[in-house]
């Protein structure tokens, strides 16, 4: 609703102008909306950073090549892509479990920042860590920047809010990305991919068998514990069409030619508008598949 001038009547009737009456309410919720905007902004690139921390990079390393399905390692973690770092991070971050305590990134970084965070940032983070996985979810829709998608194991339909739209993705792609709640909305809390239609092949089939096989919990608990799955099935099925499966081992990119992960700079991670930091092209309108 486009807003009157300060001197107009204001929207609601009442005959006072818009300054004597709704001015003053409409101004506190701008800033509100702002301030929980920076927030959810502001947490992504605090969360990443934590992760890709020095003192996580033993387990980092562990984590990747089982994420990577070994094709990335301890030693070429550095030439990881932006777009591959952004997912491997979400992944280690909310999904990963360290093996000595048994506990998430998501977890340690909440009981160590304690009231060192905004009471915004301590909303987000609480549901963040008890959301959504990562997972499959297949595109059956689109209005403009919303994707109607279905989880491909649960079955459960939402919208996600994405500022580049379905990108490359035709309807049928199966998503792989992390839904979060922004605003009472959802958007992906990093950049993510997708599995062609004709790649999706016995996906199904093996999510099932791995259910069986893994009764406990939740589906979302057990798409927690095995949504690794998706990107070994994704990274299958890549090379089976001729594509090189990661960025290392894509010819067209030289290794020097491969931003090196470097300590000093902010890690690239979407920010509630859609915008990424250090990005040098709106990567996200070429989002590609696995």
């Amino acid at each position: 609703m486009e807003r009157p001038g300060r001197n107009d009547p204001c929207y609601c009737g009442s005959g006072k102008k818009y300054k004597q009456c709704h001015m003053t309410a409409d101004l506190a919720a701008d800033r509100e909306q702002r301030a929980r905007n920076d927030a959810a902004r502001d947490l992504r690139l605090a969360l990443s950073e934590f992760a890709a921390g020095e003192r996580f990079d033993a387990e980092a390393g562990k984590a990747a090549a089982y994420y990577w399905d070994g094709l990335y390692t301890a030693d070429t973690l550095s030439l990881m892509s932006p777009s591959e770092e952004e997912r491997f991070l979400d992944w280690f971050i909310f999904d990963y479990t360290l093996p000595e305590s048994g506990d998430r990134l998501v977890e340690i970084y909440g009981r160590e920042m304690g009231a060192d965070i905004s009471a915004h940032q301590r909303e987000l983070l609480d549901q963040w860590a008890d959301g959504l996985p990562m997972s499959g979810y297949e595109l059956t829709g689109y209005d403009r920047q919303t994707l109607q998608l279905k989880e491909i194991f649960s079955g459960l339909d939402l919208e996600v809010v994405e500022p580049s739209g379905h990108g490359n993705a035709p309807l049928g792609a199966i998503i792989l990305g992390r839904p979060v709640e922004v605003q009472g909305h959802y958007e992906f809390f990093a950049m993510p991919a997708y599995i062609p239609p004709n790649e999706i092949a016995d996906l199904h089939e093996k999510l099932a068998a791995a259910r069986a096989a893994d009764a406990a919990g939740s589906d979302a608990e057990f798409m927690r514990r095995h949504n690794v799955l998706l990107i070994h099935h994704a990274l299958e099925q890549a090379k089976a069409a001729g594509r090189p499966p990661v960025t290392r081992l894509d010819p067209r990119h030289a290794a020097d030619g491969v931003r090196q992960r470097a300590r000093h700079e902010r890690v690239r991670i979407k920010a509630q508008t859609g915008v990424t930091d250090n990005a040098p092209q709106p990567v996200q309108t070429h989002r590609k598949a696995i």
